[in-house]
């Protein structure tokens, strides 16, 4: 019980810090943080166990294939690199942006389409005049009454 208490304070501690005080730090402090925390931890580890690193020896004949290892992993890494940079079909640098045109293409010829029938669904009858309101512009009285002549009677929507 004595083991429990103190490490439960130390969970809430870090919880709080984590939960209020990190989010407000911008990233170049916080990667600082991380950075020193992880010095700290492998200077105190290196301390706690430097003597068992000196007294290993099982990875000592593991250095005789290192050059070997690090030419693999050179030769397989170029390998991958140039795959990479050759490429494996036709690429295009304007290939995304061809693309993101077509898309606002089709949505801009589809869009007055699609106002007009949501206006003519609601009753107001789009550019064509047609609905119920647009009609007579929710007002019943005769003909070119009040009106410019020339002037067509037009509402801001239809314009």
């Amino acid at each position: 019980m004595e083991l429990f208490i103190p490490s439960l304070l130390a969970i809430l501690i870090a919880a709080g810090i984590v939960m209020f005080l990190l989010p407000r730090l911008s990233p170049v402090i916080l990667g600082v943080l991380a950075l020193v925390f992880l010095l700290i931890a492998a200077y105190q580890h290196y301390t706690f166990f430097g003597s068992e690193y000196q007294l290993s020896t099982w990875q000592l004949p593991l250095l005789n294939y290192g050059p070997y290892l690090m030419i693999g992993g050179l030769v397989i890494f170029l390998i991958f690199f140039i795959i990479n940079f050759i490429g494996t079909g036709q690429a295009s640098a304007t290939a995304p942006l061809q693309k993101m045109n077509e898309a606002v293409n089709r949505v801009a010829n589809q869009l007055p389409a699609a106002a007009n029938n949501a206006l003519k669904a609601v009753g107001l009858g789009g550019p064509t005049n047609t609905g119920p309101i647009a009609t007579n512009n929710g007002a019943a009285r005769p003909p070119n009454q009040g009106q410019v002549p020339g002037y067509k009677n037009l509402r801001f929507s239809q314009i």
